[in-house]
């Protein structure tokens, strides 16, 4: 697996480009505080990673996990992090190798081999040719197997990624690490990301779900988002069901996993693993 991806690495670097004058330049003051801040969070365990459960639509039984993290208000504004509390830059690299090493470490422990374990990437990883590095990794440090991994890629950078992210999304997939379009129709809801990346899932955002049922345009848009998707072999799941109303009207759209509320909250790792083991 490690050899795998490493190759996966080399080519990616020998299609990249060669730095510009700018990605090459030393780290201003701002760029060095960001980094030392973030290597302080990480190292002092600032950066605090949640959970929470995806469940089948139709049974109710637990399906996936999503890690998700945490930011200390002090560090989030320290590090110039985006509205959705993302690291950005230099630090985003390290951030997103620790998040996926943490999450895979702690699913490791779960011992639940039917689980996913799905891990958010932060845009940095997504045009750099360490993240199958990364992700190699962390699966063997773990001691997860791949096909437990989900790596879910927001709809937001999905359309600006380059021959080199395709090159490492498909060694990803070669291993049997699962990919997932997340936030579909925060942004875009594009179909266009289902044809031209090699996904297993798509996940609708829960700006979508907000005025179901009484929505029918909002409906119809998701009706054929989820046919699409089924048509192309991929699982569907809801982000946000936190109502009943919500629950009922993603089953009669035939969505196969549900997130939110109406299921669980996000846990702690503690909680997680009372949680699983019900």
């Amino acid at each position: 697996m490690r050899e795998a991806l490493c190759a996966a690495s080399r080519t990616i670097r020998l299609h990249s480009s060669p730095p510009s004058s700018s990605q090459g330049s030393p780290a201003g003051p701002a760029d060095r505080r960001l980094q030392g801040e973030t290597r302080r969070g990480l190292t002092r365990d600032m950066l605090v990673l949640d959970y929470q459960p995806r469940h089948c639509m139709r049974s109710g039984r637990t399906l996936a996990v999503e890690a998700l993290p945490r930011w200390p208000h002090r560090l989030t504004a320290a590090m110039g992090a985006s509205s959705s509390g993302t690291p950005e830059r230099h630090s985003g690299r390290l951030v997103g190798g620790w998040l996926l090493q943490t999450a895979c470490t702690e699913a490791r422990l779960w011992n639940r081999p039917d689980l996913r374990l799905s891990v958010k990437l932060i845009g940095p990883q997504l045009t750099s040719e360490e993240l199958c590095i990364q992700v190699s990794a962390a699966l063997e440090e773990s001691g997860l197997p791949p096909e437990c991994l989900e790596l879910a890629i927001p709809e937001s950078v999905a359309f600006s990624l380059d021959e080199d992210a395709a090159i490492a999304f498909a060694s990803l997939r070669d291993i049997g690490v699962n990919l997932l379009l997340d936030e579909f129709g925060h942004v875009f809801a594009s179909l266009l990301a289902l044809r031209d990346m090699p996904l297993t899932a798509m996940k609708v955002d829960r700006l979508m779900l907000r005025s179901l049922p009484s929505d029918q345009e909002t409906l119809a848009v998701v009706r054929a988002a989820v046919e699409t998707s089924h048509a192309m072999g991929l699982s569907v799941c809801a982000d946000g069901v936190d109502t009943d109303a919500h629950r009922l009207a993603l089953q009669g759209l035939t969505i196969d996993e549900g997130q939110g509320g109406v299921f669980s909250p996000p846990l702690s790792a503690a909680e997680i693993r009372l949680y699983l083991q019900r």
